[in-house]
């Protein structure tokens, strides 16, 4: 039976073009997805766009623009981004898709008539940039928690997903079942959100860019209900590899993985899970990363500090702003970026030990033995298998960084190895220590290349097309460049 893994990320919001961040989230889900199907697992990976709001009906009321039309042309530059940064997702949802909004309506009705639905009157707070609503004690100075503007205080017909009969069983299970990584998240949504859990308004009458639900069609479907369901919808889609049962079914032993950033982590991690207890679906690995800063602060449209990531693959190849993404973030943990970071990286690894590399065996082959592949058993094999074990056990553990930093450390002892052997000696002194320095050296890059492949999908691409092993050459004499230095 072979293994099977689901990988989301949140699906984005289309009020703007997306910067670095959503970059970063959206990078860790494709590597992970690439990774497993290296080793055998059959995949689905998801992303998409969150098309319903007041937020997004307003801005396109004061563009004077229909509100799908507004959102299409933002929702395309997403997917340009995708495939810049050679994001490989199996299905891109909409939840305008009819697929999605008919699957929502079925299951807003099948929470009503299990009786976890009820209709009031909703009073409190609400922050229309982030489609969140707050309790007068989860705001900050009487502003949002998550973005520091002022929020609306509102009071509207609603109706309520019962959230505050699972206090206790949500406080358990995050307390004892891991769902929620790095486990330091925990406390934080312990303290700030289960202490006084409230049951969720899920329905808004104020305006009508939303789902209609069948049992009042004066009222759309809150966005975060709306937007967290496309996590089941997406198996009624034919894109999708998998039935909802053979991933979400208690029966089932896939692995679900999904990437959020920490500033939505009560979403995934209080009302996501209550939800599929509610409809009797197993739950989800949930992974917080933290923001990318630029200059200590989190990105933001209003402060003007956002990171546009075309720009940066553009100047730099999307392999060195994957690898940055990958290698300089502590995952869990608040980074940084920038060029002159990107530059220090690219330079000081990408270039100088890893394309050096390359570069400088290809050029010894074809100089010494005219691009034959010594055929001799390699010297490094051990120090390689120690180096993919800890690779794996790093990435299993969701230490990306300390991955990365592991294979760079074997780029190290593969360039210090050429360092002690110094094969530009040993040509016509001693042939068969050349011999087993060259073939130990190609091997070497092999084994690194195909263990960096879902992180550098191009660069590794390329190095092990002009390596033939099974015939012993190299497939071509040319010189390689895969890296070139910044001045």
């Amino acid at each position: 039976m072979s293994k099977k893994i689901f990988i989301s990320t949140p699906i984005y919001y289309p009020n703007n073009k997306l910067h670095i961040g959503h970059a970063y989230t959206t990078t860790l889900a494709d590597f992970l997805s690439r990774y497993k199907k290296q080793r055998g697992y059959e995949t689905f990976f998801l992303t998409g766009s969150d098309e319903h709001g007041q937020k997004l009906e307003d801005t396109a009321k004061e563009l004077k623009v229909d509100t799908k039309t507004y959102i299409d042309e933002i929702v395309a530059t997403f997917k340009v981004l995708w495939d810049k940064l050679g994001i490989d997702y199996d299905l891109f949802i909409r939840t305008t898709d009819e697929t999605h909004k008919s699957f929502v309506k079925q299951k807003f009705t099948e929470l009503v008539e299990a009786n976890y639905i009820h209709e009031g009157v909703y009073k409190g707070f609400y922050c229309k940039p982030c489609e969140s609503m707050f309790t007068e004690q989860q705001l900050e100075e009487t502003k949002c928690p998550l973005c520091g503007r002022e929020v609306d205080e509102i009071e509207e017909p609603t109706f309520f997903l019962e959230v505050s009969k699972f206090q206790d069983w949500i406080k358990e299970i995050l307390e004892t079942k891991n769902i929620l990584l790095p486990a330091f998240r925990v406390q934080e949504l312990t303290n700030n959100f289960l202490e006084d859990l409230k049951d969720l308004s899920v329905t808004r009458t104020n305006f009508q860019w939303g789902i209609q639900i069948n049992e009042n069609t004066k009222h759309v479907i809150y966005v975060w209900l709306d937007a967290l369901l496309n996590y089941l919808s997406a198996f009624e889609y034919k894109e999708a590899p998998f039935s909802l049962e053979e991933i979400w079914g208690k029966d089932s032993d896939a692995e679900i993985v999904q990437f959020v950033g920490k500033e939505i982590t009560r979403f995934h991690s209080i009302y996501w899970p209550i939800i599929l207890k509610m409809l009797n679906l197993r739950l989800p690995s949930v992974y917080a990363h933290g923001w990318l800063l630029s200059n200590g602060v989190k990105m933001s449209k209003s402060l003007g500090n956002i990171t546009d990531p075309i720009e940066m693959i553009e100047t730099y190849s999307r392999d060195a702003i994957r690898f940055y993404l990958m290698t300089s973030i502590s995952t869990g943990d608040d980074g940084k970026i920038s060029n002159e970071l990107v530059e220090e990286l690219y330079n000081g690894i990408l270039v100088n030990k890893y394309a050096n590399l390359v570069s400088r065996t290809f050029k010894m082959i074809v100089k010494y033995r005219d691009g034959i592949i010594p055929d001799i058993k390699p010297e490094l094999l051990d120090n390689f298998e120690i180096t993919k074990n800890d690779f794996e056990s790093k990435v299993d553990s969701f230490e990306y960084n300390k991955a990365m930093k592991t294979w760079i450390s074997f780029l190290d002892e593969v360039n210090g190895y050429i360092d002690i052997t110094q094969p530009w000696t040993l040509d016509g002194v001693d042939n068969d220590k050349l011999d087993l320095v060259l073939s130990t050296l190609i091997n070497a890059i092999v084994n690194a290349s195909e263990l960096i492949a879902p992180v550098l999908i191009d660069s590794s691409k390329i190095t092990l097309s002009q390596i033939d092993l099974v015939n012993g050459k190299l497939s071509s004499l040319e010189p390689l460049h895969l890296f070139e230095r910044i001045k």
